[in-house]
Formats: structure tokens, C-alpha cells, sequence
């Protein structure tokens, strides 16, 4: 009996001091996570190509995704503007299908059209969201370029690129017919292979939509993705098959899960080379 005692006295002792340091943990993680969760990263690519037309070497883009209603006033529209991009995109998720107001878009897309010139291209929360068509309409009167499954050509002078934009699916079309002797550039929410966007002749793919894997595991990677489950192939970074160049960004904001671990949001910025 009396070792009963003990024993039970040693599993007390050895549960409380498991207890407290499981607390103390917690307590150091959650200011460790909202710093994570708030502090923007910028990151930086440069695409070479041989095509590329001579006016656009040095050609600055920066990229936006998955901000899902996040308010980017503040360090975020003064470290776009510190940039100096020649244009924005933002490959879509910029409201968020929970949220029904739209005050913080507008907001974020005045500040950004005061910048350079933005293109959109939608996103599976735009898609499914009931005040879509009103983000439409907010993005005509600040004149943002919406690319709906539909091309345009950048001008510099004379000399041009092509900027394609995909509506957001679950898969894209290879039909689409793109110039191969002229620089395209592509915008798609979703992340594909980079052999996928190769067979339309895009020499630059745009995407988001992965989160940055949104746990990113120290030396493992992305812990988890939408459409591609758990240990995600491509849910950041540069991806290259043949001139086919894929970045896929972290975005900026939260959907579904409510944090980000080892997972800052991030502004890309791609610099076009000859």
C-alpha cells in the first residue's frame, strides 16, 4: 500500500510538471504565431527568357494571392509602393466566402491601383461567393483588369507580352492557343505542374491558392494543401519544366485553418530578364 502511495505521488508530480510545461509552450507559441501570422516576407525570382521583348528586361511584377478579406492597408500598401512594380497581380481569393463585407477589398484595391496598374483573376472563393458580382463592380471603378479565361497585351512602346488569365476550375484547358514565339504570361489561382501550363506556351505561371502548405514542417515542408491533400508537391516557390517557369506564392491571408505556422505571408516579386 504504502508504495501504491508512491507511485501515485511520482504520476501526480510527473503529470502536473507535463501539465505546466505544456502551458508554458502554449503560452510562448500563440505571441510566436501572431508575429508569424503578421509579419510579411517579401520574396524575390527573376525569369530569364530569350524571347522576352528587349523594352521589358528589368520588367518588375508583383504578386498577390489568398488574402481571403485580410486588410493590407498600412506595412503592406507602403511596402508594395517601396517596390516600384511595373504592375500588380492578384491570382485570386481576395474576399473570403465567409465574409459578406467588402469595405477591407475596396480598400486594398484603391491602395493598390494608386500603385500600378492590378489584373485579377478569380479565385474558388470569389467563384462561390453570393457578393462576387459587387467585387466586379468595385473593381471597374478603380479599373483593375479582370482576366476571365481571356488575353491582353502589355505595351512598352512598341514592343509587347501576353498576359492570359484563367477563370478558376478544377482543372484548366490546354486548348487554349498561345503564341509560343511571343512572352506569355499566365495567371491561375490554382497550382498545376509545370509541364501542364507548357503545353499552352506559357513561358511565366502565376498561382496561389496552396497557402504555402499552411504548416510549413522544418525540414519536411508544406504539411497540407487544398486539391492536393497532405505533403503537397507544389505549394510555394519556383517550379521550371523546359521555359516554362511556375511560382506559386504563400499568400497573405487565412481561410479554413485560422493560423499559419513557419509560414509568414508573403509578397512575391518577379524581375523579367532578356
Amino acid at each position: 500500500m504504502e508504495f501504491d502511495g508512491l507511485q501515485r505521488k511520482r504520476d501526480y508530480k510527473t503529470t502536473k510538471k507535463a501539465v505546466i510545461i505544456a502551458i508554458t509552450v502554449i503560452i510562448l507559441l500563440i505571441p510566436f504565431m501572431m508575429w508569424q501570422n503578421n509579419t510579411l516576407t517579401v520574396t524575390e525570382y527573376d525569369k530569364y527568357s530569350s524571347i522576352l521583348p528587349d523594352a521589358f528586361d528589368g520588367y518588375t511584377i508583383i504578386h498577390l494571392s489568398d488574402l481571403h478579406s485580410k486588410n493590407f492597408k498600412g506595412r503592406g500598401a507602403a511596402k508594395v509602393c517601396t517596390l516600384n512594380p511595373d504592375i500588380i497581380v492578384i491570382t485570386g481569393d481576395l474576399i473570403d466566402l465567409h465574409n459578406r463585407k467588402l469595405d477591407v477589398a475596396e480598400d486594398t484595391v484603391k491602395m493598390l491601383t494608386n500603385i500600378a496598374q492590378v489584373y485579377f483573376v478569380t479565385g474558388n472563393h470569389e467563384i462561390s461567393s453570393p457578393i462576387y458580382l459587387s467585387l466586379l463592380e468595385i473593381f471597374d471603378r478603380y479599373g483593375v483588369t479582370v482576366l476571365d479565361n481571356e488575353q491582353q497585351k502589355i505595351y512598352i512602346g512598341e514592343q509587347s507580352i501576353t498576359i492570359y488569365g484563367y477563370a478558376d476550375a478544377d482543372a484548366i484547358s490546354t486548348d487554349v492557343a498561345l503564341d509560343k514565339e511571343h512572352f506569355n504570361l499566365v495567371l491561375c489561382h490554382r497550382p498545376y505542374a509545370p509541364e501542364v501550363f507548357n503545353k499552352v506556351n506559357a513561358d511565366l505561371v502565376l498561382c496561389g491558392h496552396a497557402h504555402g502548405g499552411q504548416i510549413r514542417l522544418p525540414f519536411v515542408g508544406g504539411l497540407i494543401a487544398p486539391d492536393q491533400g497532405f505533403f503537397p508537391e507544389y505549394y510555394q516557390g519556383m517550379h521550371d519544366y523546359m521555359d516554362t517557369s511556375v511560382v506559386i506564392s504563400r499568400g497573405l491571408g487565412r481561410s479554413i485553418l485560422p493560423l499559419r505556422l513557419f509560414n509568414m505571408p508573403e509578397i512575391v516579386v518577379i524581375t523579367l530578364h532578356k
